[in-house]
């Protein structure tokens, strides 16, 4: 498959995604997400860690508002994350830029997050009469109930600085150095045995860091039900979409 929505970069055992829609802030279109999928499906052999970055000034805009909404796009959109999520190679966000929508969806769904200074991250959806169901599910998996409220309910711009506070990206590296702090954490995680970096990311997803209310959360937006149910084996997610089809 050749990619026009992305660009693709592999050294040893380390890959790095560009979103290359630059002129539409690299929103999430279904192009980019076949892409990504196909990506994710048929060419992670050999790599054990892969940087997510973005092009032009944009980390991503979310999804593309400009193309039409299918009867089952909230389940394709929960699909695609859940498979990113799911894989055992580690994915590292490396943030260029405004994060808005399901990119904050596609930040929570990477194992670790770099962001430049200048970052700022926000759910502007009830802003539109929306309610961001999918970007909230993900996040109640990462963050406290109360924050992921904060985000949903006003639609405000939480700061980087906020958003490692809060545990949402791990670090904020020295403007303009995102994207080779990130690539050099990459190189030393692809470097350790691929069955345990697995091992790891499964556990580190799916022991739960908060009590009764994330499970709670996560039931009420009908969206997921991880923490209700035993992990299969070989999944870190494995429920599907609970939302309006």
């Amino acid at each position: 498959m050749n990619y026009e929505n992305l660009i693709v970069e592999i050294e040893d055992s380390v890959a790095t995604i560009t979103l290359n829609r630059p002129e539409q802030r690299n929103a999430l279109s279904g192009a980019l997400r076949a892409e990504f999928k196909d990506f994710v499906e048929n060419r992670l052999d050999g790599v054990n860690a892969v940087v997510v970055t973005g092009a032009g000034p944009a980390f991503c805009a979310g999804m593309d508002l400009k193309e039409p909404v299918g009867h089952n796009e909230g389940k394709e959109q929960w699909s695609f994350f859940k498979l990113l999520f799911n894989t055992n190679t580690i994915f590292i966000a490396a943030l260029n830029g405004p994060v808005r929508g399901a990119g904050l969806t596609l930040v929570s769904a990477c194992d670790m997050a770099i962001a430049d200074p200048s970052v700022n991250f926000a759910l502007p959806q009830i802003t539109h009469g929306i309610y961001g169901g999918v970007a909230a599910a993900m996040l109640h998996l990462s963050l406290p109930k109360k924050v992921v409220m904060e985000m949903t309910i006003t639609g405000l711009p939480i700061s980087a600085e906020r958003a490692r506070e809060v545990g949402l990206i791990n670090t904020i590296a020295e403007p303009g150095e995102y994207l080779n702090m990130a690539k050099a954490l990459a190189k030393r995680i692809a470097g350790f045995k691929p069955e345990v970096l697995g091992i790891a990311k499964h556990m580190a997803q799916s022991v739960p860091v908060d009590d009764a209310g994330r499970e709670l959360a996560l039931k009420e937006a009908r969206l997921a039900t991880l923490l209700s149910r035993p992990l299969q084996e070989d999944k870190v997610i494995d429920t599907e979409y609970g939302g309006n089809s």
